[in-house]
């Protein structure tokens, strides 16, 4: 149909204004179906920004959550170890005071208990987690533990020749200034005093009775070391676990924030909306009237 000359720019500015009341009603449209302003960040204009700083502290919260809940699984797995270790010690020491002197058998039988249990202490100390060395210190990639040339000849003498780790305490980073550590090194005194004790009586051809004596007070000092280190391993677990709980409402703030940041109000989107699709219908018949208006018209 022909247009008349004189209305051409009205046509062209009715319709230049329905297309951008259309675009405005989808975008609308768009923001009531899905609660947020937009689905990318050029769309949330200046909540852009706070948006991204907010997501920033969420992924530093996740990750000393991750963090904390990874060191308390490897105190976990680290506990088993020393309950183990106690376990063993509980053993020797029972079957060390029934120990009979004159007896050679019995004596034959304590120096196997001895030389499998050291070997048990050995593994038991040798534990590995998501393939790292537990008990190495920072030297995760080493076993802690090698027996291979190690043997103990006066059970009176500290000897800590079998540890093959470092003496650096692991820890975890799990806020801007709180690390927590919670590593175990194997030549801690509870773990070198069990397996001088245990080599010592693999060893033995003879024990008198001042030596089974010294022998279980070594023992009870292993154990009483060990079962010290399980209670300071419980401390570190209660506080690892403080700090996931902490974290977690951290995020969960932070995360209803964002969730706001980017929301919108569903009943003034409704109104904008109805009001777009109002000005939208009027310009629709604005150009229907001015469409019906032809240059033959105009020249009748």
């Amino acid at each position: 149909m022909a247009m008349r000359v004189s209305t051409f720019g009205q046509t062209s500015a009715v319709l230049q204004n329905a297309l951008t009341t259309q675009a405005k009603l989808s975008e609308k449209q768009i923001q009531q179906s899905s609660g947020i302003i937009s689905s990318d960040y050029a769309g949330l204009g200046s909540a852009a920004g706070t948006l991204v700083d907010l997501e920033v502290e969420m992924a530093r919260s996740s990750s000393y959550i991750s963090t904390a809940e990874q060191a308390a699984s490897r105190i976990e797995i680290m506990y088993s170890s020393l309950s183990g270790v106690s376990d063993l010690l509980t053993t020797m020491r029972s079957e060390l005071s029934a120990l009979s002197v004159t007896e050679d058998d019995d004596l034959a039988s304590v120096t196997i208990l001895a030389e499998n249990y050291l070997e048990e202490t050995a593994s038991l100390l040798n534990t590995q987690y998501e393939g790292r060395y537990l008990f190495s210190g920072t030297e995760t990639g080493t076993a802690p533990v090698d027996l291979g040339s190690y043997s103990v000849t006066d059970y009176t003498v500290p000897d800590t020749s079998y540890y093959q780790g470092n003496s650096d305490i692991v820890s975890a980073h799990v806020g801007s200034e709180r690390n927590v550590a919670y590593g175990v090194t194997g030549d801690e005194s509870g773990f070198e005093q069990t397996l001088r004790a245990f080599a010592y009586i693999a060893d033995a051809t003879t024990l008198t009775s001042e030596d089974i004596g010294a022998l279980s007070d070594l023992l009870i000092e292993a154990q009483d070391a060990v079962i010290a280190q399980m209670a300071t391993l419980g401390v570190k677990a209660s506080s690892l676990e403080s700090v996931v709980s902490s974290e977690e409402e951290v995020y969960a703030a932070l995360s209803d924030l964002a969730a706001e940041t980017i929301s919108v109000d569903i009943a003034q989107v409704a109104v904008d909306s109805a009001t777009y699709e109002t000005q939208l219908q009027a310009s629709y018949a604005a150009l229907g009237s001015l469409s019906d208006l032809s240059l033959l018209d105009y020249l009748r």
